[in-house]
This record gives structure tokens, C-alpha cells and sequence, in this order.
């Protein structure tokens, strides 16, 4: 990480001077504005993909689009860490935590979802000796990138077989912390937050550019579309999108509530957010879920108030209720 740390603080001093001169319950009624897709059919034809998502004792749901067809994808479970989805819609990863008395093991599955044939399964141990591990699969299957919420794990890359390829602990000489994002981008760049900076880093992961210092005393949930061309993510109660730059910044949903954990559709063209975002206990949180076009506009997804007329809320076909979240949410 050492060449890593010149180039990130090299970078925050042009920044700087760059300153220097310019200066709970599932049910809810569909209600106002929620009428656009009455019997969950009503997609539009351009929409695509699946949504999968979390959901209390249900386990992980999915929701096929534009026919709106609604599912069980993984029963609930309470050992399973995470799970991802390729890009192309194809594979699934599943960490499952595999520990028994005195040994903290995680088990990485890579399956074919179509026929659920086993393509690798491994066991990993993190160097903390942590059992909450998770793994996210890059943009063409060959690496996964693992988190833990441990802070002495850092951040590290294996092939998808498991074996070890690099580790990240920390940047500038501060440890990377457990609750920041960490994204796969084109390539198999990563992108990942830390303290108030948004960074980029490359193959082979020992330098990183800056990508945008966040001044906003509240902003999370950053997440990337496919094409690693934007950025979306929470600010104060709001979404806002930018360009993989971390330009031309845009708030694009209002109301009086809040809205977080946005997903980008395969394509780029929509965004999935989490509306009526709410706190459920001392670690879990619940939303309802909305699509929005991803053109730059502003869009009302009040749970109350009228909505505006392109707001498409997710339901499944042949229900009359938004459908509603309250874990990890995928579209793929």
C-alpha cells in the first residue's frame, strides 16, 4: 500500500488547493400516485432483469422484469453472510458461515443458477479469525472481493477458486473501516469510500486516485451502475447520482420522508430506491421499494403524497402492495 499512499495524499493536496481558489410490517397500502401499476403487470416493456432482495423470515425473493412474476430465490437462512450475482445474470455466489468450536470458516459457493450445479466451493479463513464475511463476485468472474466487518481483515481479493491474490489494510496509514463501500468496477477496479473520500483503485490494488472528497455530514449507500460510468448514492435523506468523475452531482428523488440504498437497473436507464426508509431496531432498517428513470430528474416518491407520474412502485404480479425490503438488494 505504500505507493498507494502517495499518490491518495498527493492527490488530497491538488484537491485542497483547488478549494483554496474556488472558495415491522410488510403491508402497505398503494395510496396516491401508486396506481400506475395497480396488479403489479403494468411494467414498462423496458424494463429488464431481476430484482432480488431481502426480506425478514422469508429469506431472499425475486422479482422478474417486465412481467413482474415474483419468487423465492434462497430460503432464509440465518448463516448466510451475503450473496451476489453476476452481471450477466447467470451465476450466484453464497458465503455461508461454516464455523464450528474453534474454527471460524466461511464457505464461498459459486453455482449456475440455472441448474444449480456447483462451479467452485472453497473455505476461507480471515486473518482476524472472523466468521461474518462477505464476497462479491467482479465484473467478469474472475476475482471476489471480500469484506468483514472486522477491521483488522482490510479488504481482500482471492480468484474465484480461493486462492489468495492481495489484501488491503489501509490508506495513508489508516485502517480501512467496516461499514465503507466496496465496489467492483470495468476492468476489476475497485471503488471504495473512506472517511469523507471516494476512491478509485486499480489493478494491482497498491495505488488509488481520488475520486471525490464528500463535504456532507450525512451521505452513504454508494453504489455503481454496470458500465462503471456513474454513481449513485445517499445524501441527507435524499439520492443523488454523479458521474465516476464525481461530477455533475444531481439529487434525484424528494419527499418527506427518506430514500437510501439505490441499485442501478443492468442497463443504466432506471434506479431501483429504498422509499419510506426507517429504522426497525438496533441494526435493522426496512424501505419500500420504487423505480425511478435515470435521466438527471427529480422525482417525488412520497409514500403519502401524489408521486410523480413516471414513479414505478415494485410489486409483484397479482399482489396489491408495494413490496418491501429490509437487507441486500440486487438487480441484475
Amino acid at each position: 500500500m505504500k505507493q498507494m499512499k502517495k499518490l491518495i495524499a498527493a492527490k488530497f493536496v491538488n484537491v485542497c488547493f483547488v478549494l483554496l481558489l474556488v472558495g415491522c410490517s410488510k403491508e402497505q397500502n398503494t395510496g396516491p400516485g401508486e396506481d400506475n401499476n395497480p396488479d403489479g403487470v403494468a411494467y414498462p416493456v423496458t424494463l429488464k432483469g431481476t430484482i432480488y432482495y431481502d426480506w425478514a423470515t422469508e429469506g431472499i425473493l425475486k422479482i422478474s422484469l417486465p412481467d413482474g412474476t415474483g419468487s423465492s430465490f434462497i430460503p432464509d437462512d440465518t448463516k448466510l453472510n451475503n450473496f451476489d450475482i453476476s452481471r450477466d445474470g447467470r451465476t450466484k455466489l453464497t458465503v455461508v458461515n461454516a464455523s464450528t468450536l474453534g474454527q471460524y470458516d466461511v464457505r464461498f459457493t459459486i453455482s449456475d443458477i440455472k441448474n444449480g450445479n456447483v462451479i467452485e466451493e472453497f473455505i476461507y479463513n480471515s486473518p482476524a479469525g472472523n466468521s461474518y464475511c462477505k464476497g462479491y463476485l467482479s465484473p467478469d468472474n474472475s476475482l471476489i472481493l471480500v469484506t468483514s466487518n472486522d477491521r483488522e481483515d482490510g479488504i481482500t481479493i482471492l480468484k474465484r477458486n480461493g486462492e489468495f491474490v492481495t489484501r488491503m489494510m489501509d490508506i495513508n496509514g489508516e485502517r480501512l473501516g467496516f461499514s465503507e463501500a466496496r465496489l467492483w468496477l470495468p476492468n476489476n477496479n475497485v471503488v471504495i469510500t473512506h472517511g469523507k473520500y471516494i476512491i478509485r483503485i486499480a489493478p494491482p490494488y497498491t495505488s488509488g486516485t481520488l475520486i471525490k472528497e464528500m463535504d456532507y455530514e450525512n451521505w452513504d449507500e454508494l453504489t455503481v451502475n454496470q458500465a462503471g460510468t456513474q454513481l449513485a448514492l445517499q445524501i441527507a435523506n435524499h439520492i443523488y447520482t454523479m458521474d465516476i468523475d464525481g461530477s455533475n452531482l444531481k439529487q434525484v428523488t424528494i419527499s418527506n420522508f427518506k430514500e437510501s440504498v439505490p441499485q442501478f437497473s443492468p442497463d443504466g436507464k432506471y434506479l431501483l430506491v429504498g422509499s419510506e426508509y426507517k429504522q426497525t431496531g438496533p441494526f435493522g432498517y426496512m424501505w419500500y421499494m420504487k423505480i425511478i428513470p435515470n435521466d438527471g430528474k427529480q422525482y417525488h416518491v412520497d409514500p403519502i403524497e401524489q408521486n410523480s407520474p413516471d414513479v414505478i412502485p415494485v410489486i409483484v404480479s397479482g399482489q396489491d402492495r408495494i413490496e418491501a425490503a429490509g437487507g441486500q438488494m440486487i438487480w441484475r
